[in-house]
């Protein structure tokens, strides 16, 4: 059975982005949301962003500017409509 899972990447921003991917494996739905910066590749992207991509997870920060997100409004209600939530 599938599940609504929210990935907080609030010290590992590359485990949590691994974890948040091999999550929808499983036909998980997956929430993601940057909580520290993250770190860039050289093209300006976030780290390992394609695996956001392949993975079809739109990630969201609360921190400002990072590229390739959009900002989380409201952190209490992804948390609320979440089955499990980890944080990395």
């Amino acid at each position: 059975m599938s599940k609504h899972i929210l990935v907080l990447a609030r010290r590992d921003v590359r485990e949590a982005i691994r974890v948040a991917a091999g999550l929808t494996i499983r036909n998980n739905t997956v929430d993601f949301v940057f909580m520290k910066d993250a770190p860039l590749a050289i093209n300006g992207k976030v780290e390992n962003h394609e695996m956001f991509e392949l993975a079809e997870i739109s990630p969201q920060s609360l921190i400002p500017d990072i590229p390739g997100t959009t900002p989380c409004q409201n952190l209490g209600a992804l948390i609320a409509k979440a089955d499990r939530v980890v944080s990395f």
